[in-house]
């Protein structure tokens, strides 16, 4: 998804009141970092850039941001949230490079019928998104795991998703969907588990 957006340059913040004044006058102070480049500071018109942002919850976006007539293809690389009332504080853009590796979180979408569901198995859905190094060339959208072949106990890791020529950034060993047994009969087993060792303490009681 690819969001076009007009954006302003602005001074350094030299203090705290910098950046408040910014976000009073409805605006979000941010940064775009290049490789090997200087930040160039930019706000953002606060009421435009959430309505894009809410709508994107839960994809890969590239930001196109225009600065005065120059176009910069981001990324969102971090950003600050106020604690309590979750209103954007201050985003730093990463510029996307032609043939420069650059580092992002990439959505997981599960696909397939799994066999474990079909037997009553629970999707246990782990990690959402996966950290990857790559060339911006090589970025796709989402990483599609299919789960059909899962059984009820077992579960998928990092490594085991084909990701052709992206690089994981995290433990190969994590777990990216477990297939967990029913509810009911792991409530079941627990509650004969239970009364076998009130009947076990009862006769040793006797």
């Amino acid at each position: 998804m690819d969001f076009n957006l007009k954006v302003e340059k602005r001074a350094v913040a030299q203090k705290k009141s910098d950046s408040k004044n910014i976000r009073n006058a409805g605006y979000i102070p941010a940064i775009i970092y290049g490789d090997g480049k200087e930040g160039v500071p930019i706000k953002l018109k606060s009421n435009e850039f959430v309505k894009a942002y809410n709508r994107s919850l839960g994809e890969l976006v590239f930001f196109n941001l225009d600065v005065d007539g120059k176009n910069y293809k981001t990324v969102i690389k971090s950003k600050q949230v106020h604690p309590s009332t979750r209103r954007l504080l201050h985003i730093d853009f990463m510029e996307l490079t032609k043939g420069h590796t650059v580092t992002v979180d990439i959505p997981i979408k599960l696909v397939g019928d799994s066999v474990g569901v079909r037997e009553g198995g629970i999707v246990d859905f782990l990690l959402h998104t996966l950290s990857v190094s790559c060339l911006p060339s090589q970025i796709v959208s989402e990483i599609e795991v299919d789960i059909s072949n899962l059984a009820i106990g077992e579960n998928l890791r990092v490594q085991d998703i084909n990701l052709g020529k992206l690089h994981a950034n995290v433990d190969p060993e994590n777990s990216v969907v477990n297939i967990l047994p029913p509810i009911k009969a792991a409530a079941d087993s627990e509650t004969e588990g239970e009364q076998e060792g009130k009947a076990e303490a009862q006769t040793l009681a006797e």
